[in-house]
Formats: structure tokens, sequence, C-alpha cells
């Protein structure tokens, strides 16, 4: 039975972020690491959007850069400078391309194409089990959501999906605006649930076109599409064009504490591990903050399991919008009209990284529909009265 120090369970943007940082650690950088995937990871399959107002580990791979950022639905529409905030893109293929490089460089750390079918943790050691072979480890950082823990631990709490679809396009004539991000466009039916687009500008004459939706169910395969032709066709009033790539993906946005710590030899990350935040589904820099708390962690031979990322009342701000988005999510337009008209974005940004002051969370507050929050809260307090 192979014998390493940490394995990684899954090599996505949590996995490969946690090996990239071990890689960069004087006192960690050499030990026997293995990264399994079912997946190679040499596709364009997924974006990660983000702002930010530091320096970040991965700027030289940044594809796309906004000191702009677009906010319309049918009720309010503005172009927001962003400063001192910068919105960034990171395309999966960079981003898979350049940890595997820097990892490359180490003989010790391997990857492994197989697919995994059970993590177990004995005192001493952790083992791993996959389709083909089982693998033994004094850790193993767990990345792989299982489904069954979902479907039946996740939603005991609040729980939506966000899922989008997205086509990357080319036009023969200039029709995007390079200098704006568009967060937000509400211009589609909402149907009862929050749904919007989301315009990434590539070049004057590509972009990404993404379709959201915040709900507990999928639509059907080609109600995506159907939304998205629409909404090129009809709001861009784009008549020709031509895909030349396309993105899905399904994020879980749920009050459900996912444990950082599955079994003492045993802990889990990302996604798994709780790093995606419920009301937004942002989490490229949350898995960064996560993977270098467990470093500090390592290196000062601590348990390295990671606090958690928000605070309690942060959490309560979460269950009260997602609670909204589950019982009237067609509301979501005129909350966030009013969020985005009385707000400037820079308190936006600092709200949802967390960091604002209580004073600048009640300014947040009564700048939207309020009796929807106060029943929001209500409702959720009948529920579990002593959360």
């Amino acid at each position: 039975m192979d014998q390493y120090d940490i394995i990684i369970a899954g090599s996505g943007a949590a996995g490969l972020s946690l090996a990239y940082y071990l890689s960069l650690s004087p006192l960690l950088q050499n030990r026997r690491i293995l990264l399994i995937d079912k997946d190679l990871k040499q596709d364009n399959d997924r974006t990660w959007g983000f702002w930010t107002k530091s320096p970040t580990a991965f700027d030289e791979i940044v594809s796309f850069r906004f000191s702009q950022a677009e906010f319309i639905s049918r009720e309010f529409a503005a172009i927001m400078p962003l400063a001192p905030y910068s919105y960034q893109v990171i395309e999966g293929i960079h981003f898979y391309k350049h940890i595997k490089e820097r990892l490359a460089l180490f003989p010790n750390i391997r990857f492994l194409l197989e697919e995994i079918s059970e993590i177990t943790s004995g005192v001493n050691t952790a083992l791993v089990r996959t389709t083909e072979n089982t693998y033994q480890a004094s850790l193993v950082f767990n990345s792989c959501l299982i489904k069954k823990e979902i479907t039946e631990e996740a939603k005991k709490g609040l729980y939506l999906r966000q899922h989008f679809k997205g086509w990357v396009i080319n036009t023969p004539q200039p029709c995007f605006d390079t200098g704006n991000i568009r967060l937000f466009d509400f211009r589609t039916p909402q149907d009862g649930k929050m749904r919007f687009f989301y315009l990434i500008p590539q070049s004057s004459r590509r972009a990404l076109v993404e379709y959201t939706l915040f709900s507990a169910d999928l639509l059907e395969p080609e109600a995506y599409d159907n939304a998205i032709e629409i909404y090129i066709k009809e709001v861009l009033q784009i008549k020709e064009y031509t895909i030349t790539d396309r993105e899905w993906g399904t994020i879980p946005m749920t009050t459900y504490p996912f444990p950082a710590k599955h079994s003492k030899r045993v802990l889990n990350i990302g996604t798994a591990g709780g790093t995606v935040k419920p009301s937004t589904g942002y989490t490229f820099l949350r898995i960064q903050q996560q993977s270098k708390q467990i470093i500090q962690l390592l290196e000062k031979q601590k348990e390295p399991v990671a606090p958690a990322l928000s605070p309690p009342r942060f959490r309560l701000y979460d269950e009260m919008l997602l609670n909204i988005m589950d019982k009237d999510g067609g509301c979501s337009e005129e909350i966030f009209s009013q969020l985005f008209r009385n707000n400037p974005v820079q308190r936006i940004f600092k709200f949802l990284d967390e960091e604002t002051t209580f004073t600048e969370e009640l300014a947040i507050m009564n700048s939207v529909p309020r009796k929807k929050f106060i029943k929001s809260f209500l409702n959720l307090k009948l529920k579990t009265p002593f959360s």
C-alpha cells in the first residue's frame, strides 16, 4: 500500500490551491503529497470571478480585469466605478496549468487519475480507496462533495442551488463594452425565482453570457439554452453570433454548516469544508483564505482545522436572504435594485467580504425592503428560536 504524508482528494480549486500553498512553504514543501482526481483538469470548464483591492497569489494568470461594474434591472441601472477594488476573472484552464507547472517542480508531489470510492479514518492514518487501489496518509484533505451528505444533511437547513450555464460567443461586429463587467442583468422573466444574467466581455466581439438561477430544483437542460438564446437576441439584440465554448455548474447554497473536520485524520476543504458564502456562491478568495490558514496551522504543528470563515452575524444575514430567495425568490430583483441604488458598490463589496462595522451593516439593512427581512428573521426564529 502506497504511503504518503498528505493526500488531497479532488484537484479542483480547493485541492489545487492547498497543494500550491504547500509547495510555497519551506517547512512543508518536501512532504510526500498525493492528489487524486478522476479528471485531468485540461479543459476550460469554469471561470472564477471575484473582487479584490489587494494583490492575490494568482495575479499573473488573471484573464480579465474590470475597473467598472454594471447593474441593470427594470427598476434601476448604473455603471459603477469600483476603485479601490477591481473585478477579476480567472479562467479554469489557466489556473489548472499554472498550478500544475508549479507542482511539477517537486518530485515528491504526485498526481493520480483515479476515481475515489471511499475515505476512512483510523487512529494514526486515513485510507483513500479508489476504484483501482488503496492509499494511506497521515492526513487527508477532502474536497469531494458527497451527494448523499448534501441531500440528507444540508436539506435539514435552508438549501438552494445556484445553477448556471454560460455560452462564450463571438460576434462579427463589435458588440461588447470591454470596460465593464455586467454583474447583474435582471431583464429576464423571474417566474418566482431569482434569475439574472452575468456578462464578461473578453473583447469587443467576444463575451461569456451566463444565465444564473437560485432555486432548489434544476431546469431541464434545454431551458437554459432557450433563456440564453432569448437574452442574446432580444435583450442584447445580437442577431449573428457563434458559440465557441460552454460552461455549466451548480453550487450548494445552504445554511448547513459543512464540518471542517470529518474525523481526526480527514479534514474537509473547499465547498465540502464550508467555503461557499451561502448568499452569493462566491468562493475563490475564501478558498485561498482557508488554504493559508491550514498551512499556518500545519507549520505550527497544530491540528489543521481552519476556523469558520464567517462570523455568526454574517451567517444570520446570509440565512435571512437565503430564506427570502427560497420563499419569494421573484422579489430578488427589487431587493438587489434597492441595494445597488442606495449604496456605493464599495460598501456592498465590503459587506459581502464580511469586513463591515455594525453601523455600516445597519445602513445596508435600511437600504433594502425592511419588511421582507424582518419577516424572514421572524420566520427563522420561530423555526429555531434558540439558534
